[in-house]
């Protein structure tokens, strides 16, 4: 397959000042778009080449977000600064259920939408500011295969609990599909975006498991994504 991680798309009330938030946290240019859309176009995000879309909400926030970003810190100094950064630009610090001790920090974003800072650790050295992409899975190693193949991502990890996809080996953010037995609830407020210049592709799409209902596409676990021409803005 040819297709390639191009986007990601999030639902915010006000996508300027979300973009603005996330300009603060990952650095990128922040531009408006059409229909009250902004884009971070080419954040330090470890060189796998995707950019931020912040698009109008189409519905209220109503449970957790089942994708998320994990950010990286490199030293315990560096976890305090951008946990208190994060604040100061208007994120509120939450209890999603991840319960006392934990090596990360759970926020909200001014849109409402779970991130987390992680303290520092060997696993995410490397990584640049974005340390993971995380992805709510029932079966998180059938998840990760299908975007291994959707993404050209290589599947690096597996194990009952979770399975990890990274672009490269030194390098780079990880995609992560951590099992979740809640079943999805409602659409997505946070969906990725795939670009192509092959249109056998979306047959493949289908053949490894997605589904699409008038041109839009889901994973075999029900998580909205688009196919689009490479040339077509993501």
């Amino acid at each position: 397959m040819s297709t390639r991680l191009a986007s990601l798309v999030i639902d915010a009330t006000d996508p300027a000042a979300a973009a603005q938030f996330w300009y603060i946290m990952l650095g990128g240019t922040a531009t408006p778009g059409r229909g009250g859309c902004h884009r971070l176009v080419a954040p330090d995000l470890g060189g796998c080449g995707l950019d931020l879309a912040f698009v109008p909400a189409r519905w209220d926030k109503t449970a957790k977000n089942r994708i998320h970003l994990d950010l990286a810190t490199e030293s315990p100094h560096e976890y305090q600064v951008l946990t208190s950064l994060a604040a100061d630009v208007g994120a509120v610090e939450v209890n999603v259920g991840q319960g006392p001790g934990v090596p990360w920090t759970v926020f909200r974003d001014p849109a409402g939408n779970e991130f987390c800072i992680l303290e520092p650790g060997d696993l995410y050295h490397h990584t640049g500011p974005l340390a993971a992409l995380v992805v709510d899975a029932v079966d998180p190693t059938r998840l990760a295969t299908f975007w291994s193949a959707a993404t050209g991502w290589p599947l690096v990890h597996t194990e009952e609990n979770s399975a990890a996809l990274r672009a490269s080996e030194r390098a780079g953010p990880w995609i992560e599909f951590l099992r979740v037995p809640d079943q999805r609830r409602g659409p997505n407020r946070i969906r990725l975006t795939l670009a192509t210049d092959d249109e056998s592709d979306a047959s493949d799409l289908l053949t490894r498991g997605a589904t699409e209902h008038g041109g839009a596409f889901h994973d075999p676990e029900g998580n909205e994504f688009r196919l689009v021409p490479s040339r077509v803005p993501t």
